[in-house]
């Protein structure tokens, strides 16, 4: 006896068109904010998965975007419609596993199915070049457009191994003779206000874009003025939604770096080496923290052993100004990806050198070594005699 399926598919509505009017009630209704995401009914023991409610009917989450898709495809495609029905889909069901997956798909099937073969030898890694067969049609602009905007999505809302998509997906489209990828890296995708992508003043200047993740800043005249609202800047752009992982480009008068060996004499720890200087800006890099420490997110430009969750340099010079922040830090060291990142533990142990095995101290300690592949080798001889000498050893 076999479980066989009690929701439909979008291949279902090619094989059954009296299924359309009931797709279509369901468009209607997520575009006017009426729709409601529930589940599939399934027997126990059986997977159940999201889905939409029509009359009785169960429509699959991802099944309604390809069917809205398909339908764009059919009557005339227009990007600024497709974006508008992602966007609400997206928000109703969120970007992972249905919504990024259809987008996936569409590129495949619409961008380098009928227009490129895969030159490469390796099964992990693709090398698309144009396929010499012509398929007899060109896209249209607005089909590049969409292209270029599901790029801009999976940096904005996917994981910081989705970029390397977003890369592919430009290279695709410049492939295809579109000026648009070049005008999006110079300019962004242009869905940002201007007030938030950029921020301008004769001492300093923030320039980000959205499409590839990077922030731009640079100061000529260091002051309390210009690192305060270059933090003001920097926390807007992260509540108004720019992607969770990022590159932060910092250039600066002043060349001072957090005093924490080992650490990458990088823009953004010159940026917050700078910025701590200035207690009444504390508060302002705390905020700034605790908006970027995001599980599973990086600093884009940095990797190897220095990668790094994003606010880490904030938390490292917050908790090495004063042990107020000491939650903070705990939060930090709890939350950052231990299995492929280290950089806490030089952390804690310059703190441990400056602050010794205090109460505060052990918490950090435990935290960091129940939460990293392996601890500084001094950190851990530090310890040792801590132990050794309390025990009277």
């Amino acid at each position: 006896m076999t479980n066989k399926p009690t929701y439909i598919l979008f291949d279902d509505v090619l094989r059954d068109k009296n299924l359309r009017k009931y797709f279509d009630i369901c468009v209607k209704e997520i575009q006017e904010g009426k729709a409601h995401m529930s589940r599939t009914r399934a027997k126990a023991g059986y997977p159940s998965w999201p889905c939409f409610r029509v009359e009785g009917k169960e429509f699959l989450v991802s099944a309604v975007l390809e069917y809205y898709l398909y339908d764009l495809h059919c009557n005339g495609f227009i990007s600024e419609s497709a974006e508008a029905f992602t966007e609400k889909m997206r928000a109703i069901c969120g970007w992972q596993w249905d919504v990024d997956r259809v987008l996936r798909k569409w590129i495949e099937r619409v961008v380098i199915n009928p227009f490129f073969r895969d030159a490469s030898d390796s099964e992990y890694e693709h090398k698309w070049v144009l396929n010499p067969e012509n398929p007899g049609y060109t896209l249209t602009d607005e089909q590049l457009k969409f292209a270029c905007y599901i790029a801009v999505c999976f940096t904005k809302y996917g994981h910081s191994f989705d970029k390397s998509f977003t890369k592919e997906i430009f290279d695709l489209v410049t492939a295809l003779g579109s000026k648009l990828p070049a005008q999006i890296k110079k300019n962004g995708s242009g869905s940002m206000p201007k007030e938030i992508a950029e921020c301008k003043t004769k001492d300093f200047s923030c320039i980000a874009n959205d499409a590839f993740a990077t922030i731009k800043i640079s100061v000529k005249n260091e002051s309390e003025e210009s690192y305060s609202k270059i933090l003001d800047y920097l926390c807007d752009l992260l509540e108004f939604g720019f992607s969770h992982s990022y590159a932060i480009e910092f250039k600066g008068q002043s060349k001072v770096y957090l005093p924490i060996k080992k650490l990458p004499k990088k823009g953004v720890n010159q940026l917050f080496a700078n910025a701590i200087l200035y207690p009444k800006l504390h508060d302002k890099i705390e905020r700034y923290a605790k908006l970027a420490m995001k599980e599973f997110e990086w600093y884009l430009n940095l990797d190897g052993e220095y990668s790094a969750m994003p606010g880490t340099f904030a938390v490292f010079a917050l908790g090495l100004y004063d042990e107020k922040y000491h939650e903070l830090v705990c939060d930090y060291l709890a939350l950052c990806d231990g299995e492929h990142q280290s950089i806490q533990g030089e952390f804690v142990l310059a703190y441990i050198e400056k602050f010794g095995f205090t109460e505060k101290g052990l918490e950090l300690y435990k935290l960091c070594r129940s939460n990293i592949q392996e601890l500084p080798k001094k950190l851990i001889t530090l310890y040792n005699k801590f132990v050794a000498q309390r025990q009277g050893v």
